[in-house]
């Protein structure tokens, strides 16, 4: 059986099917840090995606990238371990196509999972941030996982 969390924004939640297979260490680490409660805001670089810091637990220690991508796809979600000049963890949900990039150039990220389908309202309400602003993201273990 996949593993799966929940997440929720502005009120809509759906549920992430983790991709255990392609990085078992950074989706061990994000397990681990549930439930999470974090500042999310619009990518300012990245194009359709929203983020959100993650500066303590299991996921400001990890190590190096698996399965490291550039582009995110509408409903991935995805985790910049740990690097020099940013101490924690970043972690990234697409709402539409996305590559992320900081102000110096494309960067890498470890793909972790992807909304089940029928997230609309999640998506919606992660695309709006790029008009309303910061709001809040909640992830938890999903019930039956």
């Amino acid at each position: 059986m996949a593993k799966s969390i929940e997440v929720t924004v502005a009120g809509a939640s759906a549920r992430v099917t983790l991709w255990d297979d392609l990085a078992p260490k950074t989706v061990a680490a994000l397990l681990e840090s549930l439930p999470l409660e974090l500042p999310l805001q619009h990518c300012k670089w990245s194009g359709s995606a929203c983020f959100a810091d993650v500066s303590g637990g299991a996921m400001a220690a990890l190590g190096a990238l698996e399965s490291p991508v550039v582009s995110i796809y509408p409903g991935v979600l995805a985790v910049r371990p740990p690097t020099p000049g940013a101490p924690g963890a970043e972690l990234l949900i697409a709402y539409g196509d996305a590559e992320y990039r900081w102000p110096d150039g494309r960067r890498q990220v470890t793909p972790v999972g992807e909304l089940e389908p029928g997230a609309r309202a999640l998506l919606d309400a992660l695309a709006a941030t790029a008009v309303k602003g910061r709001t809040t993201i909640r992830l938890r273990a999903a019930e039956g996982r």
